[in-house]
């Protein structure tokens, strides 16, 4: 125990630390699992998506393929809900991998070094993206349903990106 205790952040200030090494630990092994399967990263983004075909045709300007709208959410009884296709790719799991490896390593530095201003301040930037995406997904985007396995990220998200703002001076000298 003593070993296992002498490897975790400092706790003499409050318990942010051990949060942020938590969300650390977590977030890397999210991120490694992207790259073994899809099957959790189905779960968080769940959306059935369809062709768009209400974009304007092609111009020596616009090409619909190039749209970010080039799907639309899946009706359960439209013409095309059975061609209805999730957007959970290989490659988008393997990005979204490498960005959550990305944000627990700066959580992971920052929950051993809380009055590093730099350090602290991407650390909290790291849950405001976290959060900002997730609602842009919920909201804009519909590839997320505020269910079972999209609890986590979003209070992680938002937990610790208000968490930090409220503690910043506390940590921060």
């Amino acid at each position: 125990m003593d070993k296992l205790q002498a490897f975790l952040p400092s706790g003499e200030k409050g318990y942010l630390p051990y949060y942020l090494f938590v969300v650390s630990v977590v977030a890397m092994g999210n991120a490694l699992q992207n790259y073994a399967t899809l099957h959790y990263t189905r779960r968080i983004y769940n959306g059935r998506f369809v062709p768009n075909h209400s974009l304007a045709p092609a111009t020596k300007g616009y090409n619909p393929e190039d749209s970010t709208s080039i799907v639309k959410p899946a009706s359960s009884t439209g013409k095309d809900s059975s061609k209805a296709k999730d957007q959970v790719s290989p490659l988008a799991a393997r990005l979204f991998g490498a960005y959550t490896f990305a944000a627990g390593i700066i959580r992971f530095y920052a929950c051993y070094q809380l009055e590093n201003s730099a350090l602290y301040q991407l650390a909290l930037w790291t849950h405001v993206i976290a959060a900002a995406h997730f609602t842009s997904e919920m909201l804009v985007f519909k590839t997320i349903r505020f269910s079972g396995p999209q609890v986590f990220p979003f209070l992680a998200g938002y937990g610790g990106a208000i968490w930090m703002l409220l503690q910043y001076s506390h940590y921060v000298q």
